[in-house]
């Protein structure tokens, strides 16, 4: 035998000498080790040893994710067959986990079809005190969530995705609740809604995805305690053609942040909201509404009035279009906003951005994401910007230090617009341009490049200022 096999073979004892002193350490700590690694890899672990086989099962996480313990590629095969292992696993867990706490309890199959199981589920991690409970499920037609839910003291995190019906029942109360995700839910009528908030005596994060069939036409969010909301209603369907007057009302004034992504309601009636930091808006008018675009308009810019206290807004293509049927000039003032992220005005082309502007007056940053034009070739656009005012807003020439540019495809007023920026910004200290990434399939590049020699040698206000050109 060689001298190097003889070294090899004490160092091999070692290590299984190692991993068994790790299978002797007491349960607390190995489920600690486990609690390091993720779900997937703590029930890879039961292969070690008989010390190991069920250890994953006492975990503070549960988390029972078919897609990425089956198919973490995305490739589907045999799923009938997988389904039914995933099943008899969560079942398992849950009998060996034999009512011992849970943390964390993760639920997520949009395959699964039997959901008598799924509803003895959410029971046993209820009866588990469980604190935080994620279940995403495809329910087909649909199903009513366990009425004990609805009631469980120990939840502090409940995220809920699927055709689930919240018939809330009169006991209805969670006081340790402070986040609440809603997704694709069907509501009993507009009074569930509000009684499932007013329940929530803590609740300080809500964000809630509606659906074209959750049943709601006016949506109360009245929660003294909430700090970040995020509402969104956009029908997946072309076919939505709900023609009942939706509206949103929201009263929360410890708010902070608000997301507002909602093409259906024609109202918005939000109050006391002081301690707004940021805003994100996306609305449009519906397609089959009634109300007159001068209307809904006129309510748009009573909402932006309503935040006008937030240091950071970002306003969407649909909004800015919104915006564009606006004819008067008096904007509600933004005093506090610094940081302003636009997306692209398809129709008017910025013919408010100047009164926008004006009404910013201690904008640092501002940041076009979409870029200035709307183009599919640029060949094809041939439009032209509203000529900027000789009197140039107030936040160019005493704050305005970042602007970024997004998606430049080199056209004149894309150009002439820059320009005008570099001239007048007198604290100006960063310029990035980020060209189109079709720019080469355009053939663009050259002409790309030679506006960014000319725009290099234009006027500056700000000696400071540096141009960023990304090609």
């Amino acid at each position: 035998m060689s001298g190097s096999e003889n070294e090899r073979r004490p160092k091999r004892s070692n290590s299984c000498d190692g991993q068994e002193k790790i299978s002797y350490l007491p349960e607390e700590v190995l489920c600690h080790i486990l609690s390091r690694i993720s779900f997937k890899e703590a029930v890879r672990t039961s292969i070690l040893g008989t010390r190991w086989k069920d250890l994953w099962a006492v975990m503070p996480n549960l988390e029972f994710d078919f897609k990425s313990m089956y198919y973490p590629n995305g490739r589907r095969s045999d799923s009938k067959e997988k389904l039914n292992e995933y099943m008899n696993f969560v079942e398992r867990g849950l009998i060996l986990r034999d009512g011992l706490n849970i943390k964390k309890f993760v639920l997520s199959c949009f395959e699964v079809s039997d959901f008598p199981s799924i509803y003895a589920w959410i029971c046993n991690a209820i009866t588990c005190n469980v604190q935080e409970l994620d279940v995403r499920i495809s329910v087909h037609p649909y199903a009513q969530l366990p009425w004990s839910l609805l009631t469980c003291k120990t939840l502090v995190v409940l995220k809920l995705s699927g055709r689930f019906v919240l018939n809330v029942p009169t006991n209805i109360y969670l006081p340790s609740l402070t986040i609440l995700h809603l997704r694709s839910l069907v509501y009993l009528d507009d009074i569930s809604v509000r009684k499932l908030f007013s329940s929530c005596p803590i609740l300080e994060e809500l964000e809630v995805v509606r659906s074209d069939w959750d049943n709601v036409r006016c949506f109360i969010v009245k929660v003294p305690s909430l700090r970040r909301l995020s509402l969104c209603f956009d029908p997946v369907s072309s076919e939505f053609k709900d023609c009942r007057r939706h509206k949103i009302m929201v009263d929360t004034p410890n708010l902070e942040y608000l997301k507002l992504c909602d093409h259906v309601s024609e109202a918005f009636l939000f109050n006391n909201l002081p301690y707004l930091v940021e805003a994100d808006l996306d609305v449009q008018l519906p397609h089959m509404s009634s109300v007159f675009h001068s209307i809904f308009v006129r309510r748009v810019i009573e909402l932006l009035a309503r935040i006008s206290s937030v240091k950071t807004l970002s306003l969407s293509s649909g909004t800015l279009h919104v915006l564009g049927f606006f004819l008067g000039d008096d904007l509600p003032t933004f005093d506090n906003l610094v940081h302003l992220k636009l997306g692209i005005d398809r129709t008017q082309d910025w013919y408010w951005l100047p009164n926008l502007l004006v009404s910013s007056p201690k904008l640092e940053v501002l940041h076009f994401e979409e870029g200035l034009v709307d183009v599919k070739n640029p060949d094809d656009y041939d439009r032209h910007f509203r000529s900027m005012p000789s009197e140039v807003p107030e936040c160019l020439l005493v704050c305005l230090k970042s602007i970024e540019i997004c998606k430049f495809v080199g056209k004149a007023d894309e150009v002439k617009l820059i320009k005008y920026f570099l001239k007048n910004a007198t604290v100006l200290v960063n310029m990035t341009i980020r060209c189109h990434c079709l720019n080469v399939v355009w053939n663009i590049r050259e002409k790309l490049l030679v506006i960014q020699d000319d725009l290099c040698k234009s006027p500056r206000g700000s000696s400071a200022c540096q141009i960023k050109f990304i090609v």
